[in-house]
């Protein structure tokens, strides 16, 4: 089953490496990805537009004109793919609070691509999280979960 993954971008055209995600997007097979671009000033847009153009069928770009929130832009991204796919499992990955992480776009995207098994922990956690089909509560952040998923790794006792 896809799992769709939104990605929040606001004036992140410093950080957008359009051949390295455009790569990991196409290798995703089972992700459908939806860029969300909230009014950004600089080139964002036209570098997510880019990357669509590499990746015709598994990227979409939802471009919102006024700033929102990031949970109004996640709802867009999330509203935009649950119309348009039959999509299960949705997590989203914002771009500013990526930033305070040690790591970036490129990094997690290669993370979701090479490790299925963090993928099927992801989905099972979603369904944990959200017994009921209430579809926006479903909606996991990517870097907090590989965050927490690591952390358990680390503490869980080889056999």
């Amino acid at each position: 089953m896809k799992i769709g993954i939104i990605i929040i971008f606001r004036n992140n055209e410093s950080s957008i490496k359009v051949e390295n995600l455009a790569k990991h997007m196409q290798s995703a097979d089972f992700v459908k990805f939806c860029l969300v671009d909230n009014n950004s000033k600089d080139n964002t847009i036209q570098l997510l537009n880019e990357i669509k153009e590499n990746c015709t069928d598994k990227v979409e770009i939802v471009e919102i004109k006024k700033m929102v929130s990031e949970p109004m832009a996640k709802r867009a991204g999330a509203r935009y793919l649950f119309s348009n796919y039959n999509l299960k499992y949705i997590g989203f990955i914002n771009l500013a609070s990526l930033q305070k992480t040690d790591k970036s776009l490129d990094e997690i995207l290669e993370h979701i691509v090479k490790n299925k098994e963090f993928m099927a922990e992801l989905k099972t956690k979603i369904d944990k999280n959200n017994p009921k089909p209430n579809f926006f509560k479903g909606i996991i952040s990517i870097v907090d979960s590989e965050k927490k998923i690591n952390k358990y790794r680390a503490l869980k006792p080889s056999l």
